[in-house]
């Protein structure tokens, strides 16, 4: 009897539909965020928003879908983070937003070891916020 290399990875408690609930947050959140106006809704949408359902697609969707199909936890997390960088690049139209690749491989690590969303979007939150104060408000 031969063992893998790689330790069995659990699934999540509690998977959550991806496509479902980021809709959800869309059609609850942004009205607020624009309703509260532009600094106090572009704190909202990189402290709140943007975490919880950038998380929600690329951690419960896409990172969880390659590591139940037996990807092994390198390749799943920087193919990830390499999502995570060209959707950020695709929205921003700037190649310095690839740089976001680099934290998106340290948040995939925390979720490969925990597989729970809630660190994941405390730790984005908090980079979103270190961003906003030293990058940001330039």
């Amino acid at each position: 009897m031969t063992r893998s290399w790689r330790p069995a990875i659990p699934a999540p408690a509690t998977p959550l539909p991806p496509g479902a609930v980021g809709l959800a947050l869309l059609a609850a959140v942004l009205p607020a965020a624009v309703l509260a106006g532009e600094a106090a809704g572009r704190l909202w949408i990189l402290l709140v928003f943007a975490p919880l359902a950038e998380e929600i697609v690329f951690r419960l969707g896409l990172h969880e879908a390659l590591l139940q199909r037996g990807w092994a936890r390198w390749p799943a997390g920087l193919v990830v983070a390499l999502a995570f960088a060209l959707a950020h690049l695709a929205l921003r139209g700037e190649m310095q937003a690839l740089a976001v690749a680099v934290p998106a491989l340290a948040i995939g690590l925390v979720y490969q070891d925990q597989r729970k969303l809630a660190p994941c979007v405390l730790l984005h939150a908090l980079m979103n916020g270190v961003w906003l104060v030293t990058v940001g408000s330039a």
